[in-house]
């Protein structure tokens, strides 16, 4: 099982999807880093999670705006550039695109800076796996499941993904632990999508689901205590079942 670092490992103290935080999860040994991609107003690609900062939208500012209100709470906000090359040769990159509309251009930057088994690309939007493919369809690609805007439909194919899978092209699926109903992860193996479960930060949910090796991987904010289950378990610790 991979051990995935939620925003370059969110818990392990620090500020998530920062250059710190990266250097943290390398040293600590995990398999991939997991970061988040957005467009600042002035076409700068960074690396956060929140669509806001200080109550203001970042596709609504410059990135030397978000810099400056990032300052005063005591970080620094990196450019997509900066952690792939931070990451390159050390570490896998699970990135995460957030918006749509510049898939284009974050392929040309994964072509200028790394190879094809340095990262992947996922979404919770099925058109940006689809155009990365498009584009070039040696890149692994992913959809994320488990959105909190989800009608009931949209819920429904979360659960039953697999006409979205296909019509997106995907090459692996990563749903919220709570969308994993119905034999999920055996009929994901079956057609051949690799199951990378988010976020998993309890302890009890991650042993349960250290016992189906059919998950590919768990992201986490917590990818010290995860690699702590995983050594136990290796080394004959029964694993515990968790009633999902």
């Amino acid at each position: 099982m991979k051990v995935i670092a939620h925003r370059g490992g969110a818990g392990l103290g620090g500020v998530e999807n920062t250059m710190d935080a990266f250097v943290n999860a390398i040293k600590l040994g995990v398999d991939m880093v997991e970061f988040d991609v957005r467009r600042t107003k002035d076409n700068a690609l960074i690396v956060i999670h929140d669509s806001e900062i200080d109550g203001r939208k970042i596709s609504d500012m410059t990135f030397d705006e978000i810099q400056e209100v990032a300052g005063r709470k005591g970080f620094a906000v990196p450019t997509f550039i900066d952690v792939i090359k931070l990451c390159h040769g050390k570490v896998f990159m699970d990135i995460e695109i957030k918006e749509t509309g510049y898939e284009k251009r974050v392929v040309r930057i994964l072509h200028k800076y790394l190879d094809y088994d340095e990262y992947s690309v996922k979404s919770f939007y099925d058109v940006t796996p689809y155009r990365i493919k498009m584009l070039d369809n040696k890149i692994t690609v992913g959809l994320l499941l488990g959105r909190d805007d989800a009608d009931f439909r949209m819920r429904y194919n979360e659960i039953f993904p697999m006409r979205r899978l296909r019509a997106c092209r995907a090459d692996f699926v990563c749903p919220y632990p709570l969308l994993m109903l119905f034999s999920f992860t055996r009929r994901m193996n079956y057609y051949g999508y690799p199951v990378y479960v988010w976020t998993v930060n309890n302890e009890l949910v991650m042993r349960y689901f250290l016992s189906f090796t059919r998950v590919a991987g768990l992201i986490t904010d917590r990818p010290d205590r995860l690699k702590e289950l995983i050594s136990k378990s290796k080394k004959g610790a029964r694993p515990h079942r968790f009633p999902v």
